[in-house]
């Protein structure tokens, strides 16, 4: 957008950066567009993924070679050519800008959108846009239906802002913001943005006869309110539940134009998000609005779904933009939840021109269902009054790409390292979370392009690679090439903490050193030791897990116990005990553990007729509440010398680097502070990021004193216990 007067604060541009790391010229070091094609069964048409405006903001990395590469590569095997649209390319060489607030010249290559851009597409697919249309684009993308292609709408629950620019996906599409403040009346090429209060109005509504709701709801066991094929034009043939892992529904408002595919059944029990902001989940049922949803107005098409969970990959390509760390994404095209039949169908049914105009009931056509309250009073008012969902980090604009961390899409610098998908036909992953073991890595044919989960065991070739050994028979290994990028982190001659530790790698099977190898490393990242609740629920029943909870209650007497999820109670899972376990961790014999937090390691499966673990090979105990008889104060700590190993006490004062520590700080002389580095297993109980509440209460902290965020600190933690 330009000249807009409800942009963030302006920012200081970045410092330089070093050129013998980083691209000399700015915007030169991602200017490769990627296209997918089909090898021999071509069928003629093209699908454009969208980044123009957004779809890579936070944790998001909606491209075909990043996170929507499963996606993508459906699609080719479906014989689509893929393509990845940035926006207006004048002169071909891939330097197109995202610009804002500054002196618009002509003719110069810019994110957005036009129809002679996108007219030879067949399917437009837009992933949580983040940044609102002009009018001219609106006026593009009606062009391109009228023209009879079609457009997939993905978008998230209310307040995915993922760049902060008070902006989600909801409410691009719509057409509007929730807020109704003075200053989303933009006039000229944007017109007025404010909230209309009224279901029927909005770009969206007016000419698709649908809207997004604002809502923010959560059913992980699956969306199962599935319409008939004979209903849906075909498009839910094989479709089975889909996964709703925070997402919003829709609203029909005139149902010759648009229907539903999917809805909460009556069975479906789904909840409030629990950072909603408002219920989250306004009726429930049926009259929540359909949560997959297509339209027919005119020639063209249009579908809709709200979440981008049940679509996405864990494959994130790029940084994110505001901190430059890597992104976590959800491996949802995999998942029991999945929306990969619905989605390729999608694709096969917008891309297929037909002329019928509406869905009249007519010649099969069935209409929808007009939505009973298509738009609630809790939507004609904005909880966020016109701000962000949260507060930017420091140094970091959404308007001004100058300000974007090094690797992020947009970012004026990168390493140059892309992820270079050079097999758009990847072998199926062998396991539904994603990742293979080192000895099904050595049995990979050449090419094969995977996520390796191992243990790193020794440096390879200087600081050039790393030995990755496999987590269950220390006797196979493989050779892992690292990008430049990645070698301060992984290698263990630069960083010999990482000796020992688990990591997730995505690459090509290949060699290196003359021995079996990975190699095109596109990203590399700690395993998480553990799942939350929440996170196990939505794993596919017969994966050998790690969960962390709070023990809730005994169950089935002696032999079990309900595990709830430390951030949001209502989710639970039912443990089966081993008999040598029950003594110990039963709170029918142990009433002592009830609040314990444990880690669990067993299979994820059902008991007593609800989900559950069972065949527990391991449980410890993260914290516990026994108070301590001597314990060294923060003062103490930060005069002996790094590597010594302490057990200190003080008050949690503030989160430090997101999720991933908190400060200590000394319970009697200001000032005194230690950065606690959580384990990954430990900060669901104990992040002030994700347990504001924790702040002034006092922790008892064991492990060993070492810098951390070149802060004094204390790292490797074994134990960490609330006093209060």
């Amino acid at each position: 957008m330009k000249q807009v007067n409800f942009k963030l604060s302006s920012v200081v541009l970045a410092a330089a950066i070093s050129t013998s790391v980083f691209a000399a010229q700015p915007y030169d070091w991602n200017n490769h567009i990627p296209v997918k094609t089909p090898t021999t069964n071509s069928n003629g048409k093209t699908v454009l993924f969208d980044v123009s405006h957004g779809g890579v903001e936070g944790n998001a990395d909606w491209v075909i070679d990043g996170a929507f590469s499963d996606f993508a590569d459906a699609l080719v095997n479906e014989g689509y050519t893929v393509k990845e649209y940035r926006g207006v390319d004048l002169n071909n060489d891939g330097k197109i800008r995202f610009f804002d607030d500054r002196t618009s010249q002509s003719n110069q290559n810019e994110a957005v959108i036009s129809y002679d851009a996108i007219k030879d597409a067949d399917v437009f697919v837009l992933a949580e846009t983040n940044r609102p249309f002009t009018q001219s684009e609106q006026a593009a993308l009606l062009q391109f239906v009228a023209d009879g292609k079609g457009i997939f709408f993905i978008a998230d629950h209310y307040d995915a802002d993922r760049n902060l620019n008070t902006w989600d996906a909801t409410e691009v599409f719509n057409g509007y913001n929730r807020s109704d403040l003075a200053k989303y009346n933009l006039g000229g090429e944007y017109g007025d943005w404010r909230n209309p209060k009224s279901a029927d109005m909005g770009w969206l509504a007016e000419n698709f006869g649908i809207r997004f709701r604002f809502n923010a709801a959560d059913y992980k066991q699956g969306v199962s309110g599935i319409e008939s094929a004979s209903k849906t034009e075909g498009i839910t043939l094989g479709v089975t539940p889909v996964l709703m892992a925070a997402g919003a529904t829709l609203a029909i408002v005139d149902e010759q134009k648009a229907k539903g595919l999917v809805y909460f059944s009556p069975s479906d029990t789904p909840a409030k998000w629990r950072h909603a902001k408002d219920d989250g989940l306004y009726f429930g049922g049926r009259n929540e609005g359909p949560y997959v949803a297509i339209s027919k107005a005119g020639l063209g098409k249009a579908a809709f779904i709200g979440d981008s969970s049940p679509i996405e990959d864990a494959t994130p390509k790029y940084k994110r933009q505001d901190n430059g760390n890597s992104k976590k994404t959800y491996p949802g095209w995999t998942d029991r939840g999945n929306a990969a039949v619905l989605s390729v169908n999608i694709i096969n049914w917008l891309a297929t021109p037909e002329s019928y105009q509406y869905f009249d009931g007519t010649n099969g056509h069935a209409s929808g269902e007009v939505t009973p309250v298509p738009m609630a009073p809790q939507e004609m008012s904005d909880p966020n009054n016109g701000q962000p969902w949260g507060t930017p980090a420091s140094g970091f604009d959404a308007w001004n790409t100058d300000s974007y961390k090094n690797n992020s899409f947009n970012a004026p610098y990168g390493s140059g390292q892309t992820n270079p998908d050079p097999n758009p036909n990847p072998d199926p992953k062998p396991t539904p979370d994603g990742t293979i073991s080192v000895a099904q890595a050595l049995a990979a044919s050449a090419g094969s392009k995977f996520a390796v989960l191992g243990k790193v065991t020794a440096e390879v070739n200087g600081i050039y690679g790393l030995l990755l050994t496999d987590t269950a028979n220390a006797s196979l290994s493989i050779n892992v090439k690292l990008e430049s990028a990645q070698r301060s982190d992984f290698n263990p001659q630069l960083n010999p903490e990482i000796l020992g530790q688990s990591v997730i790698v995505t690459g090509t099977r290949d060699s290196y050193m003359g021995e079996a190898g990975i190699r095109y490393v596109s990203d590399i990242q700690i395993a998480p030791v553990a799942l939350s609740v929440e996170q196990a629920l939505a794993t596919a029943e017969g994966n050998e897990i790690e969960l962390v909870g709070r023990v809730k209650s005994a169950l089935n007497d002696i032999y079990a116990l309900v595990l709830e999820d430390s951030q949001n109670p209502t989710h639970t899972i039912n443990v089966k005990l081993e008999s040598h376990q029950r003594a110990a961790f039963s709170p029918q014999l142990n009433p002592s553990i009830l609040d314990s937090t444990l880690v669990i390691k067993g299979v994820r499966s059902s008991y007593m007729s609800a989900p559950g673990i069972r065949e527990v090979s391991e449980i410890q105990t993260v914290g516990t509440t026994t108070e301590p008889s001597s314990d060294m104060s923060v003062a103490d700590v930060l005069a002996l010398n790094n590597g010594s190993a302490v057990v200190v006490s003080g008050k949690i004062t503030a989160a430090v680097n997101d999720i991933y520590a908190l400060e200590l700080s000394d319970a009697t002389v200001v000032g005194n502070k230690l950065y606690i580095k959580l384990e990954a297993a430990q900060r669901d109980a104990f992040s002030p990021k994700l347990n504001p509440s924790l702040i002034g209460k006092s922790l008892r902290v064991e492990g060993i004193k070492n810098d951390y965020m070149s802060h004094p600190g204390v790292r490797n933690v074994t134990s960490l216990v609330l006093l209060n």
